[in-house]
């Protein structure tokens, strides 16, 4: 996980940002202790030239942050030294990973991103959950789990439900099922009249000049959905059909 800089002083503590061990850390001071985390485990020995290389920033940026990491007990570091975790840092340092890769868990396995997105994604969300939301996020990926293990029938369909689209977000050329229309009233009245109903097949013709409305087929008929009554019809993209 590489380094992101930041706007402002890296170095100050939100009060809404903390680790479970109740010690308050910048999201910078954060991916410190997590890439010094990393570091250890790779190496015997890690310098400050390691980290400035592994996160691709200058050695006086390094050593200002251990400083800081040092007062707050959680680093043993000296000038031209070499860095340790203290057993207090250790701790921080497995809870601030843990919550990563429960987060990189719950992108890739449960929303079925690609694992660079997932890493992506946890990366610049682990900094700012609470502890009570992190926690509870991490239940939620282990009830999942264990839930697939057990073949729950509810774990199909939600790898299902992510899999769909609104009809809004085709491209010119493309065709889908139709899963449902969302909402009530008038406006599913008219799209239900207009034929979208579940299980039928429809093609993206184009697109208007300024991509509104949309022309589409369906049963063989030509029409035109304005993009935010298309926002209503969820859909399921297939390929090669026929």
């Amino acid at each position: 996980m590489g380094m992101r800089r930041r706007q402002g002083n890296p170095f100050n503590v939100t009060d809404d940002i903390n680790t479970s061990l109740d010690t308050p850390l910048s999201p910078n001071m954060e991916d410190y202790m997590e890439n010094i985390s990393m570091l250890l485990k790779e190496h015997d020995v890690v310098r400050v030239k390691d980290i400035a290389r592994k996160l691709n920033i200058k050695m006086p940026s390094v050593t200002a942050a251990l400083q800081k990491l040092k007062e707050k007990g959680l680093v043993d570091y000296e000038k031209y030294g070499h860095v340790q975790l203290t057993a207090k840092g250790k701790k921080v340092a497995e809870a601030i990973y843990e919550k990563h890769s429960f987060l990189t868990e719950f992108f890739k396995d449960i929303l079925s991103m690609d694992k660079q997105e997932a890493e992506q994604q946890a990366c610049k969300l682990e900094h700012h959950l609470s502890n009570n939301a992190s926690n509870r996020m991490q239940r939620f990926v282990e009830f999942y789990k264990q839930e697939q293990l057990d073949g729950q029938q509810w774990i199909s369909r939600l790898d299902s439900v992510l899999e769909e689209k609104r009809l809004s977000d085709l491209k010119e050329g493309e065709k889908a099922e139709i899963v449902r229309i969302l909402g009530s009233g008038p406006l599913k009245k008219r799209l239900l009249e207009m034929g979208f109903r579940k299980g039928e097949m429809i093609h993206v013709i184009k697109y208007a000049p300024l991509k509104d409305p949309i022309e589409i087929s369906i049963k063989d008929f030509l029409l035109s959905i304005r993009v935010d009554e298309a926002h209503s019809i969820i859909i399921k993209p297939v390929q090669n059909y026929d």
